[in-house]
């Protein structure tokens, strides 16, 4: 009966693993959605100045373009705050240092050695464990990801 309990808890487990990717998915797809949404309301205002300047081309210099202006400044707001909730729907941070997108979980970036930023990862979301490690770092033992130049764990430089 060992067989079939281990095969049930496997079936179980992969149902779950593919049901959190499924609601992942939803999420990301929703707030691009809303990403979109926000870059055609940029769009539609900057028809709007080319209207406004178009129509005032005999008094540029006393054109307030200042109200149409803050709309842009707000939906580019908005694209910033919706591209953050994507990354901590994905388990994912930027390097402050280099832009890279990096794990949540890491202290160093891969990529440029950069001591990354603290992100607080709620235990229910936290990523699923990624393939196995290459190698490990000659100075922490921590594991490093195929092709990183500097260890995630103490950004020691990576021998090749």
């Amino acid at each position: 009966m060992g067989f079939f309990d281990k095969l049930s808890e496997n079936i179980a487990n992969t149902s779950k693993d593919v049901a959190k990717k499924a609601n992942e998915i939803a999420k990301v797809t929703g707030l691009n959605g809303q990403i979109s949404s926000q870059e055609s309301l940029i769009d539609g205002v900057f028809k709007e100045i080319g209207k406004l300047v178009y129509d005032n081309k005999d008094n540029i210099a006393g054109l307030d373009l200042s109200e149409v202006i803050g709309k842009i400044d707000a939906a580019k707001a908005e694209i910033e705050r919706l591209k953050a909730e994507i990354r901590t729907v994905k388990g994912i941070k930027v390097c402050e240092q280099c832009g890279e997108e990096i794990a949540d979980e890491v202290a160093f970036c891969p990529k440029c050695g950069a001591k990354a930023p603290v992100v607080e990862v709620p235990a229910e979301e936290a990523p699923a464990e990624e393939a196995a490690p290459v190698a490990t770092c000659k100075n922490c033992g921590n594991p490093l990801e195929a092709g990183s130049a500097f260890c995630t764990g103490c950004g020691t430089k990576v021998e090749e």
